[in-house]
């Protein structure tokens, strides 16, 4: 995907994180960059600035209690969804860790 000439990469962003005020506030800042798959794993289509941004944002959030990992994917030929998507999830409150 291209856009304004800045090329945007596919990025999971995954957290493991036992506080539930330290997950929170991840869980507000990667839903500024993408949206929810799972209960602790996001999806978010990143140009390198915002990836940047998204970086130096979660470094100033200074965990503690856990960890997060942000994986580029590199050479996608086929991404195939099976099943229904839930585009909703962001919607609850609970959280599994």
């Amino acid at each position: 995907m291209r856009y304004l000439g800045k090329r945007y990469q596919e990025f999971v962003v995954v957290y493991d994180i036992s506080s539930d005020k330290e997950r929170a506030k991840i869980d507000k800042t990667l839903k500024n960059y993408g949206f929810r798959i799972q209960k602790s794993v996001f999806e978010c289509k990143l140009n390198p600035s915002l990836k940047k941004r998204l970086t130096e944002e979660l470094k100033k959030l200074n965990i503690q209690t856990g960890f997060v990992k942000i994986y580029e994917l590199t050479d996608i030929i086929d991404a195939q969804t099976i099943g229904k998507e839930n585009k909703t999830i962001d919607e609850e409150d609970a959280f599994i860790v």
